[in-house]
């Protein structure tokens, strides 16, 4: 009598249904990867959108706070002893552009708890840091995300470690190296947030030789150059829905690579002075006024401050540090119209949607 076997066989895939599996799995990541990609973008437009918004209505509220006055540096020499540090109070004595350092050094110091942040002298930080008035009133700890975007890979590095940064431990770094870039925000003002609309019949504010690069002109010899600055009041904004208050310098929200706001195809996020946010397309550069009028296109060229009767807009010279973004075509310099950050008429003028403001003598 035969006794019988069971012949048991292990389950499992074979290699060709392992292969298919594979298949199947790369297939799903291909098709799945780009739409998370877009999601992340999406969130990140979100973000720095929103960053602006909350900047947008601290403006609204400083304003009701301090009788309409837009934020600003506003420290004197007759107002130094309103500051913390007895060297900065010393340094604030010297004049109008000094005590707008020290007031500047003395929001890092009492902000950071770094009191023994240096004093900057030569430094006109009404350019590229009157944020740190803001941030004051709203009483933030430095640094902070909020005057970052998500896609600014530098600041945001820098800002981890502000101490590192100035010892030179992150490359790249803007060249000469200086511990207030930890400090600095992607959003920059339009200059007649703290400067006077014009600056050919008084002191005044315009581009120098480079987009990073800024001059004071003073015609009428104004004893002390810094008392013109942080005078502006909300209430000379006359299209508050249409006049750019920040704005980045940079597109960072659209495609891969990263370029600067001159280019045509440029779209950047831009916080108006009514507290709203959108993102704006730059648009091409018009021609001259023709017949004493413009058509209104994505953004208004703007104007020369120095020269506001004439029809041409003042050119920016954007030549990048090693830590911005390149040329596209691969050259040194590249010159666009300076559009929103000179608005042609300042406070005054319009940016978006509508024909510029067009002096008459």
């Amino acid at each position: 009598m035969k006794c019988g076997r069971s012949v048991y066989r292990k389950s499992g895939f074979t290699l060709i249904e392992l292969l298919v599996v594979i298949a199947i799995i790369a297939l799903l990541i291909g098709i799945l990867l780009p739409a998370l990609g877009e999601a992340r973008k999406s969130g990140r437009i979100t973000i720095c959108t929103a960053n602006m918004k909350q900047l947008g209505v601290a403006t609204q509220s400083y304003t009701a706070d301090y009788q309409d006055r837009l934020y600003a540096f506003t420290i004197s020499a007759a107002t130094a002893n309103l500051l913390t540090f007895q060297d900065l109070r010393d340094q604030a004595a010297g004049g109008g552009l000094e005590a707008h350092a020290a007031q500047a050094v003395d929001i890092i110091r009492r902000r950071t708890g770094r009191d023994n942040f240096d004093q900057v002298n030569g430094w006109i930080p009404d350019v590229l840091y009157t944020h740190l008035v803001l941030q004051d009133y709203l009483a933030s700890r430095l640094p902070e995300k909020l005057v970052v975007c998500p896609e600014d890979r530098n600041r945001n590095l820098w800002q981890t470690d502000p101490v590192g940064f100035a010892n030179g431990i992150f490359i790249p770094s803007p060249n000469p190296l200086s511990p207030r870039w930890p400090y600095s925000s992607t959003y920059e003002h339009g200059y007649y947030h703290y400067a006077p609309d014009r600056c050919d019949n008084g002191p005044g504010v315009t581009q120098a030789g480079a987009h990073n690069l800024y001059q004071f002109l003073n015609p009428t010899n104004v004893q002390d150059p810094g008392s013109f600055l942080g005078r502006r009041r909300i209430s000379q904004v006359m299209f508050t829905s249409q006049k750019a208050q920040m704005y980045d310098i940079q597109c960072r929200h659209r495609g891969k690579v990263q370029f600067y706001y001159g280019y045509q195809d440029a779209v950047v996020p831009i916080l108006f002075y009514d507290a709203s946010v959108n993102m704006k397309r730059t648009g091409p550069a018009l021609d001259p006024l023709v017949n004493g009028v413009r058509e209104p296109v994505d953004a208004n060229p703007g104007w020369a401050p120095e020269a506001p009767f004439t029809p041409f807009a003042l050119n920016v010279n954007y030549t990048p540090d090693t830590w911005e973004t390149p040329i596209r075509n691969g050259g040194t310099s590249a010159s666009f119209p300076g559009f929103y950050r000179w608005t042609r008429g300042g406070l005054r003028g319009i940016d978006f949607g509508g024909r510029e403001f067009v002096l008459t003598r």
